[in-house]
């Protein structure tokens, strides 16, 4: 009997199910699977021979046809609900939308040995920086949604929607919240021979020679430069020039060969430098002091009385991903968070963990979104 053909006549599908060969009476996974994530879709859905042969072709009524795929459609739900009982079923792939030594780095490095503890699974970190952290929210954005493959980000991702709507990376369709790990201040840093040694001084600096001074980001349009953009308008405006990084790795790397006048960047990645004398701190981006580095003033009790701008970081999965991996998934995050060992380390970096879950982190999220949407649009990040 001549090989059939199926074709899948939709807007949609945007794959190569129009041409997949297969039996008659062979489940279509390609149309099952997109069925399957959009149910309320109406699939036209028709079966031809492949090479035409008249004589022996069979024609299948519509309700025929739109049974046989709901019918799919079921097992493969029922599968997924199966396999997020069974989860983890093999090592988990954390994306970290940062380059090594970034704060995000940091975080991922402290936390995957608990989580990977906790699921019975190892964990794999991989940096994938660049682009504000779209590279790395597409990356995830467009795995299976089963809940093996992770994004660790932050602020980044939700200015990067706002600065970039045509990306199609949204927090709120492309990815299903797990956890809200911690929260970091900003700081503002330069190197120990500098002119001006305190955030008084920087000002003054700032204002004497407008525009002239090299200010390192992290990233394009970060939450690092939000803060500088909003402390600029408080003060009746700061002109620099900003020089963006793939992340705080390189950032740092040339605030220390003295290729920038200053730094802003998430605390916990510079920590270390500070305690050792490596690099000058002018200020914490804060209402109060942080824990790990008390003898910093913060912008608040210094030159910009009520600035307060922190930041956040945790883990989304891809959309989609089943409730109940989403809830295994947070239960981890959070116990690992808890740890006294994970605890410590975190925190004697200036992170301050909250461990919130998928709800709180939504609401978060949209609260930043809202917060910084007029900055991030003025400055066209």
């Amino acid at each position: 009997m001549p090989a059939r053909r199926c074709v899948t006549t939709t807007a949609c599908l945007g794959r190569r199910a129009a041409s997949l060969p297969c039996r008659s009476d062979a489940p279509h996974d390609a149309a099952v699977t997109w069925l399957a994530r959009h149910p309320g879709a109406v699939l036209a859905h028709r079966l031809t021979a492949s090479p035409p042969a008249p004589s022996s072709h069979r024609r299948f009524p519509p309700m025929f046809a739109r049974r046989h795929l709901l019918a799919g459609a079921a097992t493969v739900m029922a599968t997924r609900q199966a396999r997020a009982v069974a989860f983890p079923q093999r090592p988990l792939r954390l994306v970290v939308s940062s380059s090594p030594g970034a704060s995000l780095d940091t975080l991922a490095r402290i936390l995957s040995p608990a989580l990977a503890s906790r699921l019975g699974q190892p964990v794999v970190v991989e940096n994938q920086g660049g682009a504000n952290g779209l590279l790395a929210a597409h990356q995830v954005a467009r795995a299976e949604p089963d809940g093996h493959t992770l994004l660790l980000t932050g602020d980044a991702i939700v200015l990067a929607s706002l600065a970039q709507p045509q990306a199609g990376i949204g927090f709120e369709t492309a990815f299903a919240p797990v956890t809200q790990a911690v929260r970091a201040a900003q700081i503002l840093v330069t190197h120990p021979a500098a002119p001006f040694r305190n955030i008084a001084e920087y000002v003054a600096t700032v204002r004497a020679r407008p525009g002239t001074l090299n200010i390192g980001l992290p990233a394009q349009g970060g939450i690092a430069q939000v803060v500088h953009e909003l402390l600029g308008r408080q003060l009746g405006g700061l002109r620099v020039e900003y020089v963006s990084y793939r992340g705080g790795g390189p950032a740092i790397a040339d605030l220390l060969a003295r290729s920038t006048d200053a730094l802003v960047i998430t605390l916990p990645a510079i920590t270390e430098q500070v305690r050792q004398g490596g690099i000058l701190p002018l200020a914490i981006c804060t209402s109060a002091r942080d824990p790990a580095l008390p003898e910093v003033p913060s912008l608040a009790e210094t030159v910009a009385p009520g600035f307060d701008v922190d930041s956040w970081q945790g883990v989304l999965a891809p959309a989609q991903t089943p409730a109940a991996v989403v809830a295994r998934l947070h239960g981890a995050l959070a116990g690992a968070l808890g740890e006294a060992a994970v605890a410590e380390r975190l925190t004697g970096l200036g992170f301050a963990i909250t461990g919130l879950g998928p709800e709180a982190f939504r609401t978060r999220a949209r609260q930043a979104s809202e917060a910084f949407a007029p900055v991030v649009r003025s400055f066209g990040a």
